[in-house]
Protein backbone atom coordinates (compact mmCIF):
# COMPACT_ATOMS: atom_id res chain seq x y z
CA UNK A 1 0.00 0.00 0.00
CA UNK A 2 1.76 3.22 -1.04
CA UNK A 3 2.26 5.96 1.51
CA UNK A 4 0.49 9.28 1.13
CA UNK A 5 3.66 11.02 2.30
CA UNK A 6 6.24 9.77 -0.20
CA UNK A 7 8.54 12.80 -0.04
CA UNK A 8 8.57 13.31 3.72
CA UNK A 9 10.53 11.75 6.54
CA UNK A 10 8.75 10.26 9.50
CA UNK A 11 9.88 13.11 11.71
CA UNK A 12 7.63 12.28 14.64
CA UNK A 13 5.04 9.84 15.90
CA UNK A 14 2.21 12.18 14.87
CA UNK A 15 3.22 11.90 11.23
CA UNK A 16 3.61 8.14 11.56
CA UNK A 17 0.11 8.14 13.01
CA UNK A 18 -1.28 9.85 9.91
CA UNK A 19 0.37 7.28 7.65
CA UNK A 20 -1.07 4.39 9.67
CA UNK A 21 -4.51 5.96 10.03
CA UNK A 22 -4.71 6.51 6.26
CA UNK A 23 -3.65 2.90 5.64
CA UNK A 24 -6.59 1.61 7.69
CA UNK A 25 -9.07 4.12 6.25
CA UNK A 26 -8.19 3.06 2.71
CA UNK A 27 -9.22 -0.48 3.64
CA UNK A 28 -12.59 0.66 4.98
CA UNK A 29 -11.81 0.78 8.70
CA UNK A 30 -13.07 3.48 11.04
CA UNK A 31 -10.23 5.20 12.89
CA UNK A 32 -10.66 7.22 16.08
CA UNK A 33 -7.44 9.12 16.78
CA UNK A 34 -6.32 9.69 20.39
CA UNK A 35 -9.61 8.47 21.88
CA UNK A 36 -10.24 9.32 25.50
CA UNK A 37 -12.07 6.42 27.08
CA UNK A 38 -12.25 5.84 30.81
CA UNK A 39 -9.15 7.93 31.53
CA UNK A 40 -6.92 6.04 29.10
CA UNK A 41 -5.47 7.49 25.94
CA UNK A 42 -4.19 5.01 23.34
CA UNK A 43 -3.02 6.34 19.99
CA UNK A 44 -5.95 4.89 18.02
CA UNK A 45 -9.06 2.82 18.18
CA UNK A 46 -9.63 1.01 14.89
CA UNK A 47 -12.91 -0.75 14.21
CA UNK A 48 -14.59 -2.45 11.29
CA UNK A 49 -15.08 -5.80 9.61
CA UNK A 50 -16.45 -7.13 12.90
CA UNK A 51 -13.26 -6.39 14.83
CA UNK A 52 -11.88 -3.68 17.11
CA UNK A 53 -8.24 -2.89 17.90
CA UNK A 54 -6.53 -0.59 20.38
CA UNK A 55 -3.37 0.67 18.69
CA UNK A 56 -0.06 1.87 20.07
CA UNK A 57 2.55 3.36 17.71
CA UNK A 58 6.27 3.86 18.10
CA UNK A 59 8.65 5.55 15.70
CA UNK A 60 12.23 4.31 15.32
CA UNK A 61 14.85 6.87 14.34
CA UNK A 62 16.59 4.11 12.38
CA UNK A 63 15.47 0.75 11.02
CA UNK A 64 18.02 -1.16 13.08
CA UNK A 65 17.14 -4.32 14.99
CA UNK A 66 18.23 -2.81 18.32
CA UNK A 67 15.82 0.09 17.73
CA UNK A 68 12.86 -1.63 16.10
CA UNK A 69 12.34 -4.64 18.42
CA UNK A 70 12.53 -2.76 21.76
CA UNK A 71 10.09 -0.10 20.51
CA UNK A 72 7.70 -2.73 19.17
CA UNK A 73 7.86 -4.51 22.52
CA UNK A 74 7.10 -1.29 24.36
CA UNK A 75 4.14 -0.60 22.09
CA UNK A 76 2.86 -4.12 22.72
CA UNK A 77 3.02 -3.70 26.50
CA UNK A 78 1.10 -0.43 26.34
CA UNK A 79 -1.50 -1.84 23.93
CA UNK A 80 -2.04 -4.87 26.21
CA UNK A 81 -2.54 -2.57 29.19
CA UNK A 82 -5.14 -0.48 27.36
CA UNK A 83 -6.90 -3.62 26.14
CA UNK A 84 -7.27 -4.87 29.71
CA UNK A 85 -8.76 -1.66 31.11
CA UNK A 86 -10.98 -0.63 28.20
CA UNK A 87 -14.61 -1.76 27.82
CA UNK A 88 -14.97 -4.69 25.46
CA UNK A 89 -11.23 -5.47 25.67
CA UNK A 90 -10.27 -4.59 22.07
CA UNK A 91 -7.43 -6.56 20.52
CA UNK A 92 -4.04 -4.96 21.25
CA UNK A 93 -2.14 -3.89 18.13
CA UNK A 94 1.50 -2.71 18.34
CA UNK A 95 3.05 -0.90 15.36
CA UNK A 96 6.56 0.41 14.78
CA UNK A 97 7.61 2.59 11.85
CA UNK A 98 10.70 4.23 10.40
CA UNK A 99 11.84 5.84 7.17
CA UNK A 100 13.22 2.47 6.07
CA UNK A 101 13.17 -0.92 7.78
CA UNK A 102 14.95 -3.78 5.95
CA UNK A 103 12.73 -6.76 5.14
CA UNK A 104 14.81 -9.13 7.26
CA UNK A 105 14.58 -6.93 10.36
CA UNK A 106 10.85 -6.44 9.88
CA UNK A 107 10.32 -10.20 9.65
CA UNK A 108 12.54 -10.82 12.69
CA UNK A 109 10.60 -8.23 14.72
CA UNK A 110 7.30 -9.83 13.73
CA UNK A 111 8.47 -13.31 14.72
CA UNK A 112 9.92 -12.00 17.99
CA UNK A 113 6.52 -10.65 19.01
CA UNK A 114 4.54 -13.66 17.78
CA UNK A 115 6.63 -16.00 19.97
CA UNK A 116 6.51 -13.85 23.10
CA UNK A 117 3.09 -12.19 22.86
CA UNK A 118 0.90 -14.12 20.41
CA UNK A 119 -2.22 -12.35 21.67
CA UNK A 120 -0.89 -9.04 20.30
CA UNK A 121 -1.34 -8.11 16.63
CA UNK A 122 1.80 -6.47 15.23
CA UNK A 123 2.65 -4.14 12.37
CA UNK A 124 5.88 -2.86 10.83
CA UNK A 125 5.73 -0.01 8.28
CA UNK A 126 8.12 2.29 6.47
CA UNK A 127 8.02 5.10 3.92
CA UNK A 128 9.19 2.88 1.08
CA UNK A 129 5.94 0.95 1.08
CA UNK A 130 6.72 -1.90 3.48
CA UNK A 131 3.55 -3.01 5.29
CA UNK A 132 4.05 -6.16 7.40
CA UNK A 133 1.16 -7.08 9.72
CA UNK A 134 0.44 -10.31 11.56
CA UNK A 135 -2.31 -11.58 13.81
CA UNK A 136 -6.08 -11.37 14.03
CA UNK A 137 -6.64 -11.15 10.28
CA UNK A 138 -4.57 -8.03 9.62
CA UNK A 139 -2.42 -9.82 7.06
CA UNK A 140 -4.71 -8.34 4.38
CA UNK A 141 -2.93 -5.00 4.97
CA UNK A 142 0.44 -6.43 3.92
CA UNK A 143 2.29 -5.12 0.90
CA UNK A 144 5.88 -5.40 -0.23
CA UNK A 145 8.28 -2.52 -0.56
CA UNK A 146 7.81 -0.77 -3.88
CA UNK A 147 10.48 -1.86 -6.36
CA UNK A 148 12.76 0.77 -7.85
CA UNK A 149 11.80 0.96 -11.49
CA UNK A 150 14.26 1.47 -14.28
CA UNK A 151 13.85 4.74 -16.13
CA UNK A 152 13.28 2.63 -19.23
CA UNK A 153 10.65 0.31 -17.76
CA UNK A 154 7.67 0.01 -20.13
CA UNK A 155 5.12 1.55 -17.76
CA UNK A 156 7.36 4.07 -16.01
CA UNK A 157 6.24 6.97 -18.22
CA UNK A 158 2.51 6.59 -17.72
CA UNK A 159 2.17 7.92 -14.16
CA UNK A 160 4.95 10.49 -14.66
CA UNK A 161 3.20 11.93 -17.71
CA UNK A 162 0.38 13.12 -15.43
CA UNK A 163 2.45 14.06 -12.40
CA UNK A 164 1.20 16.84 -10.16
CA UNK A 165 3.09 19.71 -11.81
CA UNK A 166 2.49 18.28 -15.29
CA UNK A 167 -1.26 18.44 -14.66
CA UNK A 168 -0.90 22.03 -13.53
CA UNK A 169 1.07 22.95 -16.68
CA UNK A 170 -1.61 21.27 -18.78
CA UNK A 171 -4.15 23.57 -17.14
CA UNK A 172 -1.93 26.57 -17.91
CA UNK A 173 -1.72 25.64 -21.61
CA UNK A 174 -5.47 24.98 -21.74
CA UNK A 175 -6.39 28.15 -19.82
CA UNK A 176 -6.80 30.46 -22.85
CA UNK A 177 -9.65 28.22 -24.04
CA UNK A 178 -11.51 28.30 -20.70
CA UNK A 179 -13.27 31.35 -19.19
CA UNK A 180 -11.55 32.79 -16.13
CA UNK A 181 -14.68 32.14 -14.07
CA UNK A 182 -13.93 28.41 -14.34
CA UNK A 183 -10.13 28.23 -14.05
CA UNK A 184 -7.60 30.40 -12.24
CA UNK A 185 -4.43 30.24 -14.33
CA UNK A 186 -2.23 32.55 -16.38
CA UNK A 187 -3.39 33.01 -19.96
CA UNK A 188 -0.82 33.42 -22.66
CA UNK A 189 1.20 31.82 -25.42
CA UNK A 190 4.63 30.47 -24.61
CA UNK A 191 7.68 30.04 -26.79
CA UNK A 192 9.45 27.18 -25.09
CA UNK A 193 9.87 25.74 -21.63
CA UNK A 194 11.40 28.84 -20.03
CA UNK A 195 8.40 31.03 -20.74
CA UNK A 196 6.02 28.28 -19.62
CA UNK A 197 8.00 27.84 -16.38
CA UNK A 198 7.77 31.56 -15.63
CA UNK A 199 4.03 31.67 -16.22
CA UNK A 200 3.26 28.46 -14.33
CA UNK A 201 5.56 29.20 -11.39
CA UNK A 202 7.61 26.01 -11.75
CA UNK A 203 11.29 25.35 -12.33
CA UNK A 204 12.66 25.49 -15.86
CA UNK A 205 13.73 21.85 -15.49
CA UNK A 206 10.15 20.81 -14.63
CA UNK A 207 8.79 22.68 -17.63
CA UNK A 208 11.49 21.26 -19.90
CA UNK A 209 10.62 17.70 -18.84
CA UNK A 210 6.92 18.45 -19.36
CA UNK A 211 7.47 19.72 -22.90
CA UNK A 212 9.79 16.82 -23.73
CA UNK A 213 7.41 14.14 -22.38
CA UNK A 214 4.26 15.48 -24.03
CA UNK A 215 6.09 16.13 -27.30
CA UNK A 216 7.28 12.50 -27.38
CA UNK A 217 3.69 11.37 -26.81
CA UNK A 218 2.54 13.56 -29.70
CA UNK A 219 0.47 15.98 -27.61
CA UNK A 220 2.62 19.14 -27.97
CA UNK A 221 3.72 20.82 -31.18
CA UNK A 222 5.83 23.96 -31.51
CA UNK A 223 6.26 24.28 -35.25
CA UNK A 224 5.42 28.00 -35.25
CA UNK A 225 7.54 28.67 -32.18
CA UNK A 226 4.59 28.58 -29.77
CA UNK A 227 3.79 25.56 -27.58
CA UNK A 228 0.47 24.15 -28.72
CA UNK A 229 -1.52 21.17 -27.41
CA UNK A 230 -2.85 18.85 -30.11
CA UNK A 231 -4.96 15.67 -30.22
CA UNK A 232 -6.85 17.14 -27.30
CA UNK A 233 -9.64 14.56 -27.09
CA UNK A 234 -7.14 11.70 -26.80
CA UNK A 235 -5.07 13.71 -24.32
CA UNK A 236 -8.11 14.38 -22.13
CA UNK A 237 -9.12 10.72 -22.21
CA UNK A 238 -5.61 9.75 -21.09
CA UNK A 239 -5.73 12.37 -18.37
CA UNK A 240 -9.09 11.17 -17.12
CA UNK A 241 -7.83 7.59 -16.98
CA UNK A 242 -4.74 8.61 -15.01
CA UNK A 243 -6.85 10.62 -12.57
CA UNK A 244 -8.89 7.60 -11.47
CA UNK A 245 -6.26 6.36 -9.05
CA UNK A 246 -7.65 5.88 -5.57
CA UNK A 247 -7.99 9.13 -3.59
CA UNK A 248 -8.02 9.21 0.18
CA UNK A 249 -11.49 10.22 1.41
CA UNK A 250 -12.17 10.63 5.11
CA UNK A 251 -15.74 10.75 6.47
CA UNK A 252 -16.33 13.67 8.81
CA UNK A 253 -19.05 14.96 11.09
CA UNK A 254 -19.76 18.45 12.30
CA UNK A 255 -19.19 18.83 16.01
CA UNK A 256 -22.11 21.26 16.13
CA UNK A 257 -24.50 20.95 13.20
CA UNK A 258 -25.51 24.42 12.14
CA UNK A 259 -27.77 23.87 9.15
CA UNK A 260 -27.56 23.69 5.39
CA UNK A 261 -24.82 26.31 4.96
CA UNK A 262 -22.53 24.82 7.62
CA UNK A 263 -19.78 23.94 5.14
CA UNK A 264 -19.77 27.35 3.46
CA UNK A 265 -19.79 29.17 6.79
CA UNK A 266 -16.94 27.03 8.13
CA UNK A 267 -14.79 27.60 5.02
CA UNK A 268 -15.52 31.33 5.03
CA UNK A 269 -14.47 31.52 8.67
CA UNK A 270 -11.27 29.62 7.87
CA UNK A 271 -10.53 31.93 4.94
CA UNK A 272 -11.21 35.10 6.91
CA UNK A 273 -8.66 34.11 9.54
CA UNK A 274 -5.91 33.75 6.92
CA UNK A 275 -4.02 36.88 5.80
CA UNK A 276 -4.88 37.63 2.20
CA UNK A 277 -1.26 38.06 1.16
CA UNK A 278 -0.61 34.48 2.26
CA UNK A 279 -3.82 33.08 0.83
CA UNK A 280 -3.31 34.44 -2.67
CA UNK A 281 0.40 34.12 -3.37
CA UNK A 282 0.67 32.22 -6.64
CA UNK A 283 3.33 29.79 -7.71
CA UNK A 284 4.37 28.54 -4.27
CA UNK A 285 4.91 24.88 -3.59
CA UNK A 286 3.55 25.11 -0.05
CA UNK A 287 1.32 27.33 2.06
CA UNK A 288 1.68 28.42 5.68
CA UNK A 289 -1.68 26.78 6.33
CA UNK A 290 -3.29 23.84 4.52
CA UNK A 291 -5.13 25.00 1.42
CA UNK A 292 -8.70 23.87 0.94
CA UNK A 293 -11.53 24.20 -1.56
CA UNK A 294 -14.93 22.80 -2.43
CA UNK A 295 -14.76 19.73 -4.64
CA UNK A 296 -16.83 17.50 -6.92
CA UNK A 297 -20.60 18.10 -6.91
CA UNK A 298 -20.49 20.94 -4.38
CA UNK A 299 -17.96 22.68 -6.61
CA UNK A 300 -20.09 22.08 -9.71
CA UNK A 301 -23.03 23.68 -7.91
CA UNK A 302 -20.90 26.68 -6.92
CA UNK A 303 -19.74 27.06 -10.54
CA UNK A 304 -23.36 27.21 -11.69
CA UNK A 305 -23.40 23.87 -13.47
CA UNK A 306 -24.61 21.55 -10.73
CA UNK A 307 -26.69 18.59 -11.81
CA UNK A 308 -26.50 15.99 -9.05
CA UNK A 309 -28.11 16.81 -5.71
CA UNK A 310 -28.29 14.99 -2.40
CA UNK A 311 -24.66 13.75 -2.44
CA UNK A 312 -22.67 14.50 0.69
CA UNK A 313 -20.29 17.39 0.01
CA UNK A 314 -16.56 17.00 -0.60
CA UNK A 315 -13.94 19.37 0.71
CA UNK A 316 -10.39 19.20 -0.62
CA UNK A 317 -7.73 19.85 2.02
CA UNK A 318 -4.01 19.90 1.39
CA UNK A 319 -3.02 17.85 4.42
CA UNK A 320 -4.51 16.59 7.66
CA UNK A 321 -4.14 18.91 10.60
CA UNK A 322 -5.79 18.61 13.99
CA UNK A 323 -5.71 22.40 14.33
CA UNK A 324 -7.50 22.95 11.04
CA UNK A 325 -10.13 20.31 11.80
CA UNK A 326 -10.79 22.02 15.11
CA UNK A 327 -11.03 25.40 13.38
CA UNK A 328 -13.50 24.02 10.85
CA UNK A 329 -15.52 22.34 13.59
CA UNK A 330 -15.04 18.81 12.25
CA UNK A 331 -14.69 15.46 13.98
CA UNK A 332 -13.06 12.39 12.42
CA UNK A 333 -15.09 10.02 14.60
CA UNK A 334 -17.64 9.39 11.86
CA UNK A 335 -19.00 6.14 10.52
CA UNK A 336 -19.36 6.38 6.74
CA UNK A 337 -23.14 6.12 6.78
CA UNK A 338 -23.35 8.94 9.36
CA UNK A 339 -20.85 11.28 7.73
CA UNK A 340 -21.85 14.89 7.06
CA UNK A 341 -19.14 15.38 4.43
CA UNK A 342 -15.91 13.89 3.10
CA UNK A 343 -12.44 15.35 3.24
CA UNK A 344 -10.28 14.60 0.21
CA UNK A 345 -6.49 14.77 0.34
CA UNK A 346 -5.26 15.08 -3.25
CA UNK A 347 -2.09 13.47 -4.49
CA UNK A 348 -1.88 16.25 -7.10
CA UNK A 349 -2.07 19.12 -4.65
CA UNK A 350 -0.49 21.82 -6.84
CA UNK A 351 -2.77 21.07 -9.77
CA UNK A 352 -5.77 20.83 -7.45
CA UNK A 353 -5.18 24.06 -5.55
CA UNK A 354 -3.42 26.41 -7.97
CA UNK A 355 -6.38 26.35 -10.35
CA UNK A 356 -8.93 27.18 -7.64
CA UNK A 357 -11.45 29.92 -8.46
CA UNK A 358 -13.40 32.14 -6.05
CA UNK A 359 -17.18 32.16 -6.00
CA UNK A 360 -18.75 34.52 -3.46
CA UNK A 361 -15.50 34.35 -1.55
CA UNK A 362 -15.43 30.55 -1.56
CA UNK A 363 -12.45 28.60 -2.94
CA UNK A 364 -13.84 26.20 -5.55
CA UNK A 365 -12.15 23.50 -7.65
CA UNK A 366 -11.61 24.56 -11.24
CA UNK A 367 -13.85 23.14 -13.94
CA UNK A 368 -11.22 20.74 -15.30
CA UNK A 369 -10.62 19.31 -11.83
CA UNK A 370 -14.35 18.88 -11.24
CA UNK A 371 -14.76 17.16 -14.62
CA UNK A 372 -11.93 14.75 -13.86
CA UNK A 373 -13.12 14.05 -10.31
CA UNK A 374 -16.80 13.39 -10.93
CA UNK A 375 -16.40 11.29 -14.07
CA UNK A 376 -16.21 7.97 -12.21
CA UNK A 377 -18.25 8.85 -9.14
CA UNK A 378 -21.01 6.28 -8.54
CA UNK A 379 -23.65 8.91 -7.73
CA UNK A 380 -24.48 9.96 -11.30
CA UNK A 381 -20.96 11.29 -11.75
CA UNK A 382 -20.82 10.40 -15.44
CA UNK A 383 -23.95 12.44 -16.09
CA UNK A 384 -22.44 15.42 -14.27
CA UNK A 385 -19.20 15.07 -16.25
CA UNK A 386 -21.15 14.84 -19.52
CA UNK A 387 -23.01 18.04 -18.67
CA UNK A 388 -19.76 19.88 -17.95
CA UNK A 389 -18.39 18.64 -21.25
CA UNK A 390 -21.43 19.72 -23.27
CA UNK A 391 -21.90 23.10 -21.62
CA UNK A 392 -18.32 24.28 -21.18
CA UNK A 393 -15.48 22.08 -22.41
CA UNK A 394 -16.66 20.78 -25.79
CA UNK A 395 -16.78 24.22 -27.39
CA UNK A 396 -13.21 24.89 -26.34
CA UNK A 397 -11.70 21.50 -27.18
CA UNK A 398 -13.57 19.76 -29.96
CA UNK A 399 -12.51 22.29 -32.56
CA UNK A 400 -8.87 21.17 -32.18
Amino acid sequence: MPSHYPNSALDNEAQLGRVVANLFREQGWNVAEEPDEENVAPDFLVSGHGRKFVVELKRASEGRKDRVIPLLSQAALEAVHYSRVMPGHPVPLAIVGANRIPDGIAEEAKQFMQKRAPQVAVGVVDLEGLRLFAGHGLESLNSARRPQRSLHAPNARAPQLFSDLNQWMLKVLLAPRIPQAYLSAPRGHYQGASQLAGAAGVSVMSAFRFVEEFSKEGFIESGDGVLRLVRLRELLNRWMGASQRRVLEIPMRWILHRGKKTLWNAVRSYQSSEPMDLANRAGELSSPRPRLCLGLFEAAEALGIGFVHGVKPYLYIERLSAEVLKELGLSENAEEERADLYLRIPGNRESAFRGVVRKDGMPVSDILQVWLDVSQHPSRGKEQADLIWRKILSTAFETS
